[in-house]
C-alpha cells in the first residue's frame, strides 16, 4: 500500500528515489549499484561560471565540470535549481532563461534546452506526460523597503517528449517551489502555499495556505515519510500541511535562509534540513548552521555548524547531509555530514556550491 501511495507523489527527489529503488530491485543483488550525486555550482550571475559536478557517495571521487566535459561547451548561464524524474535531469537557468535536459548519470544534453515560454524561470518538475515550471515574469513592483516582487508569476507547461510550450498560467507573486501529489499542484508564493486542481493543461484554484502572523511568503516545498507536505516560511520557519485535508497541522519555529528559504528533506530517516547563515554589518559571514527538524515531533536543533552556507541536500540513500562553505569568487568546498552530525569527508566543487540531486547508477541502467 505504502508503494501504491508513494508512486503518486511527484517530486524530484522521491521519485527518483522510487524509480531507480525499483530498477534496483529488478536487477537482483549480485548486480552492483553505485550511490551518486548531481552537485549543481550555481555560478556567479554576471560571469556564466556555473558547471556541474559528479559525485559517489561510496568512493568519494568527484568530477568537476561535468557538463562542460562530455557537452563540448559551459553551461554559459547561471544555474538556478534542478530536479530529476529517472536519468532525466532538469536543470533550470537564468541569463539567459533556459532548461538544460541531460542524463544524470553522464551530463550529456539530450536535446537542445527548453527557451520558449520562460521568463526568469525558477523550479521545474516532471510528471509522465509533462514539465511544470514557475516563472517570475519580469515585471515587478518595489516594495517600501526596496526589495523587487514579481506579480505576474506564472506557470509554464510543456509536453514532456516533443518538449514544445504548451501554455503558461498566473499563480500570484514571487512563484518558486512546485510539488504535485495526486490531482493536486501546490506552489509556493508570496501569497502563500497556493493549491490547484490539474485537470487536464488547466490549474484550478482550490485554496492557499497560510499561517497566521506570518511575514513573508512560501519559498519552497518537500515531502516527509508520512506523505505530509512541508513549506518553508523565511522569518517563520517550516509549517506541515495535510495534503489531503488542506489545512495546516504544525508551525515549527527554526531559521530558515531569508533569500532562497531552501529546505531538504530525508523521508526515509523522518527529517526536514533547514540552513541560515548570519552576516556582520558589512555583510561578511559571521557563522552558518544546519537545522534538523524531527518530522514527528516538532523537534528542532542545530545539526551541524560553519561559517557559509547556501545550500542543504540530505541522501535518502547514506543518510548523510551534504553543504558546501560557498564562494562566488572561487571553487567552493562541498562537506558531507552523518546522520548523526559528524564530518565525513570534503571536495573541492565549483562556484557557488548550492543543490544536490541523489541518484542510484548501476551496472545494466545505462
Amino acid at each position: 500500500m505504502e508503494r501504491k501511495i508513494f508512486v503518486k507523489i511527484v517530486s524530484g527527489l522521491l521519485l527518483t528515489f522510487l524509480l531507480t529503488g525499483c530498477l534496483k530491485d529488478n536487477m537482483g543483488p549480485d548486480v552492483p549499484t553505485s550511490k551518486k550525486v548531481m552537485i549543481l555550482n550555481q555560478g556567479n550571475f554576471t560571469e556564466h561560471s556555473a558547471s556541474i559536478s559528479l559525485y559517489d557517495e561510496e568512493t568519494k571521487q568527484i568530477q568537476n565540470r561535468a557538463f562542460e566535459t562530455v557537452n563540448g561547451r559551459s553551461i554559459g548561464a547561471t544555474v538556478v535549481s534542478g530536479s530529476l524524474i529517472g536519468n532525466t535531469a532538469l536543470l533550470v537557468c537564468n541569463y539567459p532563461d533556459k532548461i538544460e535536459i541531460v542524463d544524470s548519470w553522464t551530463a550529456i544534453a539530450f536535446s537542445e534546452p527548453i527557451t520558449e515560454g520562460l521568463a526568469s524561470p525558477r523550479n521545474a518538475i516532471a510528471t509522465t506526460n509533462r514539465i511544470y515550471v514557475t516563472n517570475w515574469d519580469y515585471t515587478y513592483n518595489e516594495t517600501p523597503s526596496g526589495w523587487w516582487i514579481y506579480p505576474d508569476s506564472y506557470i509554464s507547461i510543456y509536453d514532456i517528449v516533443s518538449r514544445q510550450f504548451i501554455k503558461k498560467v498566473k499563480v500570484g507573486t514571487d512563484a518558486e517551489g512546485l510539488l504535485i501529489i495526486g490531482n493536486k499542484m501546490f506552489v509556493a508564493t508570496l501569497e502563500g502555499v497556493k493549491v490547484f486542481e490539474i485537470m487536464g493543461d488547466n490549474l484550478n484554484f482550490m485554496t492557499v495556505l497560510r499561517p497566521q502572523d506570518t511575514e513573508g511568503g512560501a519559498k519552497h516545498l518537500v515531502v516527509d515519510k508520512n506523505f505530509m507536505v512541508w513549506a518553508s516560511f523565511p522569518g517563520t520557519g517550516v509549517v506541515k500541511i495535510d495534503p489531503n485535508t488542506l489545512t495546516i497541522k504544525t508551525v515549527v519555529d527554526v531559521p530558515v535562509d531569508s533569500m532562497d528559504g531552501y529546505i531538504a528533506s530525508d523521508p526515509m530517516r523522518g527529517k526536514i534540513y533547514t540552513y541560515n547563515t548570519t552576516f556582520d554589518q558589512n555583510y561578511s559571514p559571521v557563522e552558518a548552521n544546519i537545522y534538523s527538524v524531527d518530522t514527528s515531533t516538532g523537534q528542532v536543533s542545530v545539526f551541524f555548524t560553519g561559517t557559509y552556507f547556501y545550500g542543504v541536500g540530505a541522501s535518502p540513500y547514506t543518510g548523510n547531509v551534504y553543504t558546501a562553505e560557498v564562494s562566488f569568487t572561487s571553487n567552493s568546498v562541498m562537506k558531507t555530514i552523518t546522520p548523526a552530525g559528524l564530518p565525513d569527508g570534503s571536495a573541492t566543487t565549483g562556484v557557488g556550491t548550492f543543490r544536490f540531486l541523489f541518484y542510484l547508477k548501476g551496472e545494466g541502467l545505462d
